[in-house]
């Protein structure tokens, strides 16, 4: 357990990088509490010992590590008052012409990138209970197929594909037995672990180019559980002074695409009203400088996320309150 002294200084030297990016010494945190620059940097020896704050290369100061960085987001409780003109950015979403829920989801990822200096996400909201009734696959012609999904809200969803194999009646009932058997009541999310598992392994033996198959129904689910997002500030991560060498750069980029940066929205986040991924809590492998933060919101159409991707040396406190604002904007406007 830290003392009420070193937990002072140690959410000062958080609190000073945060805002100055600079590393922290004993004279600048003296002047946000009042011990002697003596105590402060007995303090900072034992913080730095005990792998809460680090030294770097260029000067006496010390920045937070991970651990700092995880202790003060657990357990320093300092409330963060949002400004008057951030809260107006804010309320004024409420009162432009909004003309769909992506437009809306959109306008507040902006405001909450603008914000935060980082990059936002918002999961559109998804049922949450959606499961599948049946799909079933009906051979038009020996190389084209229809895959039709029923879920249990009484969605149909039909896609057509065209096959570089010859298939048989007898394939596709074959086909058709193995889906009837596993895939009455299967939550839609889950459903790809069934085919790749259950499905794949059952027509390898049986179905020549099965693999064709397995790939059209992989790709069906896909694109009927393909979650809606809205990006704001894509390319501020690309600002910090913390993606400090071409390497790096690259990685982020790439780390920006819609697709993956659900997918790690979807890993990261574990279903609690707030969740808070720090550095290499992440496992983003060489990029250890980013940190994620997310929170889900519900509405009369499902539940979704809202995200802040950004530096490990992110506002916490006041990223975490600016996505409540904004978890209020959608909860209470979304109908």
């Amino acid at each position: 357990m830290l003392l009420d002294r070193q937990v002072l200084i140690l959410q000062s030297i958080v609190e000073n990088f945060i805002n100055t990016n600079q590393p922290v010494g004993s004279k600048h945190i003296s002047k946000d509490i009042k011990f002697s620059s003596a105590t402060i940097r007995n303090d900072m020896s034992k913080l730095e010992k005990e792998g809460f704050i680090m030294k770097t290369h260029t000067s006496s100061g010390r920045i937070p590590s991970e651990k700092g960085y995880r202790y003060y987001v657990d357990y320093i409780k300092s409330e963060y008052e949002i400004t008057q003109q951030d809260s107006s950015k804010l309320k004024k979403i409420l009162e432009e012409n909004v003309y769909s829920e992506d437009n809306f989801l959109e306008k507040n990822a902006i405001v909450l990138s603008d914000l935060t200096n980082c990059t936002a996400v918002i999961l559109a909201p998804t049922r949450t209970d959606k499961r599948i009734n049946k799909i079933e696959l009906i051979l038009l012609s020996s190389r084209s197929i229809l895959v039709i999904l029923i879920t249990n809200i009484g969605e149909v969803f039909q896609q057509n594909y065209k096959m570089d194999a010859d298939f048989t009646d007898e394939d596709i009932s074959e086909v058709n037995k193995l889906l009837k058997m596993y895939f009455y009541d299967v939550d839609m999310a889950q459903a790809h672990i069934l085919i790749q598992k259950e499905l794949e392994n059952y027509l390898k033996d049986r179905i020549n180019n099965y693999d064709l198959i397995v790939v059209a129904l992989e790709r069906l689910l896909k694109n009927k559980i393909k979650k809606t997002i809205a990006l704001g500030g894509k390319y501020n991560l690309l600002k910090q002074p913390d993606i400090d060498n071409l390497d790096k750069l690259k990685e982020v980029v790439t780390l920006l695409e819609e697709d993956k940066i659900v997918d790690l929205i979807d890993s990261n986040f574990n279903g609690k009203e707030t969740s808070i991924k720090i550095g290499q809590e992440l496992a983003l492998g060489n990029i250890d400088d980013l940190s994620l933060v997310s929170s889900k919101y519900n509405t009369e159409r499902g539940e979704g996320v809202i995200a802040v991707f950004g530096p490990k040396r992110m506002d916490y406190k006041k990223v975490m309150a600016l996505i409540t604002c904004v978890k209020d904007n959608l909860n209470n406007n979304l109908k």
